[in-house]
């Protein structure tokens, strides 16, 4: 029996996950990876079509994992692999919980119809569950759970109530990651350290060790597992140096998932921040004003460009981007083609300054009509980084 561990929410899924896998390698060897940026088996990594794969794919994936011998798998699970009854066939033994926020509305139509899809996947853990109480959706969450009694070791987590379950208490942030101290029921169990900036990634690590704990991990085993992910792909990446112009490129998408990008950088600048960022076509049109006013309360300047614009006119994403930023006061200028847009961001950077470009982060395609593009934001960004300052920058993956 493979000892499953679901990791639902509307932002933070893959950073936990990718997190939680570490930490259960360090413990105990091979686990399985199923998520956005890929699934993993071993030493095989497979690029994903969707973030919780079918019923069929799933099986060969868990399939694979046992002619392995693997034991142990870390699975993002979606609203739309819950929804769509993707995950029924699998046994889930502990579940977590990041938060949620506005997303996929043109699916689910309401919050409270998305929150109900993501609360089923609590329906089906075995073990134990995960919760963060810092979020609304989530202290509600725990709240419905523990009044009906069904998961069997129901904890919570959070970095602001230190009578929580598990506990964070971030002690220092910097660019190169945060140090945060760790409690289980009131004992602090240590230090534990992020490679990645912001809180939102220390949420992230709070909820891994909480899920790592509850399964029986030693604590030796959550440091070193933190300590060895030094970055997952597209998320708050780090390209050029903070003494030229700093690059991040940021898989941010949502207005929750904007504003906790932006507002982990502000607190890092030394000049401007430029925020290069699009929605995508034929999704959730409420996102677009929303993420605009965003974008336009942090940034010094925006470049409002295409995201993955699928068949939709690029101009009406753009237009109802501007209903939010436009009020703002912020700076801005509409470029449609995604590389002419990075390209006037760094154009108008100075020393010291930070480009954020959000929404794709490791996606290395653009969607567009009935096409697949080959783009990549982390390329293009160094590559133009480079050409700037005439020097060599970090590689991406």
């Amino acid at each position: 029996m493979i000892r499953v561990f679901g990791i639902t929410g509307t932002n933070g899924k893959t950073t936990a996950s990718c997190m939680l896998r570490e930490i259960l390698e360090a413990e105990s060897g091979a686990c399985g990876l199923i998520g956005t940026i890929w699934h993993q088996i071993g030493e095989k990594r497979y690029v994903p079509i969707n973030t919780t794969p079918g019923k069929e794919l799933l099986k060969d994936l868990f399939h694979e994992m046992k002619e392995q011998k693997i034991s142990q798998c870390v699975m993002e699970v979606s609203s739309h692999g819950i929804h769509q009854g993707r995950i029924e066939e699998i046994q889930i033994a502990y579940g977590g919980f990041t938060n949620l926020s506005q997303d996929h509305l043109d699916y689910h139509e309401t919050m409270e119809a998305y929150y109900q899809v993501k609360k089923r996947l609590f329906s089906k853990c075995q073990a134990g569950a995960a919760i963060n109480l810092d979020d609304a959706y989530g202290k509600r969450l725990y709240q419905e759970l523990d009044e009906d009694s069904r998961v069997p070791d129901l904890k919570s987590y959070s970095l602001r109530d230190p009578k929580a379950d598990f506990y964070g208490e971030v002690l220092e942030e910097t660019l190169e990651g945060s140090t945060f101290l760790f409690s289980e029921k009131g004992q602090v169990l240590g230090k534990l350290k992020t490679h990645m900036p912001g809180e939102h990634f220390v949420y992230d690590a709070v909820l891994a060790a909480a899920m790592a704990r509850q399964s029986g991990t030693g604590f030796s085993s959550i440091q070193e597992g933190l300590l060895g992910l030094k970055k997952v792909p597209g998320r708050m990446e780090l390209i050029g140096s903070m003494e030229d112009t700093l690059g991040v490129v940021d898989y941010a998408h949502t207005p929750d998932g904007l504003e906790k990008l932006l507002s982990s950088l502000v607190r890092f600048k030394r000049g401007k921040l430029l925020c290069v960022f699009g929605c995508g076509g034929f999704r959730d049109k409420g996102k677009r004003p929303l993420m605009g006013e965003i974008a336009g309360t942090y940034s010094d300047y925006c470049v409002v460009t295409n995201d993955n614009p699928r068949g939709e006119p690029p101009e009406n994403i753009c237009q109802a981007i501007e209903e939010g930023l436009y009020p703002t006061g912020c700076q801005y200028t509409v470029i449609f083609d995604r590389y002419q847009a990075i390209k006037k961001a760094v154009f108008l950077a100075d020393k010291w300054d930070i480009i954020v470009v959000a929404g794709k982060g490791h996606e290395a395609y653009q969607l567009s009509g009935d096409k697949k593009l080959p783009f990549d934001d982390r390329r293009v960004l160094r590559e133009l980084l480079e050409k700037k300052y005439e020097k060599t920058y970090n590689e991406t993956n």
